[in-house]
């Protein structure tokens, strides 16, 4: 097959100028469908994992050195989760027409080494395998167990050990209303007892990102519904008893995004209560123009093209730095910042990708 060379390169050019790739000697192969719009995850140590949900494939990296320490292809990843503290990753994936558990090192002298794997009940697989229905797991807490939630078409439901049926089911406030033309499960994640669900909500060729939080500690109590505005992509986060939102247009959608009001480019909403406890803005003036945003490391990076430029922001929406919008040649994925560097995937025309380390002047 076909390979693209991922390298490592560290530019010495002032920050206002475009970001430029040289290669080295080392470098890593990716197949000819990778694509810039993979998940990150960053790792102690200047390491990171790669995800891509569409080609089902996971790579752990080192950002310093370009070597690839560990990848697999499975038939579908459904999520992964970082143990912070733990030096584990575990995974739930669709491998050999079976749900499995894989529980990973991502220590330093390890990286990659599979510590256990385990399959589960068929039943549960067979619940969720080609339907549509998204899956997440959490680890075990002072206050609740390691469990896996189904987001299936109607219900949301919780499973635990021994996996064979859920503990707790609810149908989200948007199942049962008649606001969209469809209601599209896109994404789920918990965290301690909360879960949020992501939906796409579509309606005379618009669509809606909705976000239902449910308390799986009041599993009877009615659910938090959070709304981004029509035609606005969306993705999220959970941390620290936060939802983590941050957004970008759609581009090309008949009636573009609204400029009477300003839209949220990124903001945190409390789990408990629902409230947001901080929301980024912008006013757009032309319903065209096109934003970016990713939310890594605990920072927000932004791309926009009505004012032509990049920003990079920490959690709290203090800027950390901004720089004029590199060339139309190539096309940028937000990786970190620390101690004075700016991590990014760089792909080009020629759909070629770099890892670029550039210092922030």
């Amino acid at each position: 097959m076909k390979k693209w060379i991922l390298t490592i390169v560290l530019l010495l050019l002032l920050p206002v100028q475009a970001f430029a790739a040289n290669s080295t000697d080392d470098h890593l192969s990716f197949p000819e469908d990778f694509h810039i719009d993979t998940q990150i995850v960053n790792l102690p140590h200047d390491q990171a994992v790669l995800v891509d949900m569409a080609e089902h494939n996971i790579e752990m990296v080192d950002l310093n050195t370009s070597k690839s320490l560990w990848k697999q292809s499975y038939d579908r990843i459904f999520s992964y989760d970082v143990l912070i503290g733990s030096n584990k990753m575990v995974l739930l994936v669709d491998h050999k027409n079976s749900l499995q558990k894989i529980t990973l090192s991502t220590a330093k002298a390890t990286m990659g080494k599979v510590l256990s794997t385990t399959t589960l009940p068929q039943t549960l697989y067979q619940s969720v395998a080609g339907n549509g229905s998204q899956l997440d797991w959490s680890a075990p807490t002072a206050t609740t167990k390691e469990q896996i939630v189904v987001q299936s078409t109607k219900q949301l439901s919780v499973y635990q050990a021994p996996w064979k049926k859920a503990v707790l089911s609810t149908t989200p406030l948007i199942q049962q209303t008649f606001n969209y033309e469809n209601a599209t499960p896109y994404q789920v994640n918990t965290q301690s007892h909360y879960v949020v669900a992501q939906y796409n909500g579509g309606s005379l060729m618009q669509s809606q990102n909705v976000f239902y939080i449910w308390d799986t500690a009041q599993p009877t109590a009615k659910g938090k519904t959070i709304t981004t505005p029509w035609n606005i992509d969306a993705d999220f986060q959970l941390q620290n008893n936060e939802l983590i939102l941050y957004t970008t247009n759609i581009k090309g959608n008949p009636l573009g995004t609204n400029t009477d009001k300003p839209f949220p480019v990124y903001a945190r909403y409390n789990l408990a209560t629902g409230q947001p406890t901080y929301e980024m803005m912008r006013t757009l003036a032309d319903r065209d123009a096109e934003w970016t945003t990713d939310y890594n490391n605990n920072q927000v990076f932004l791309v926009d093209d009505s004012e032509q430029k990049n920003y990079l922001y920490d959690r709290n929406g203090k800027e950390i730095w901004q720089m004029s919008k590199t060339s139309d040649n190539t096309v940028s994925k937000f990786i970190k910042y620390e101690n004075g560097l700016l991590y990014m995937i760089v792909e080009n025309l020629d759909h070629q990708f770099s890892i670029v380390k550039q210092p922030l002047l």
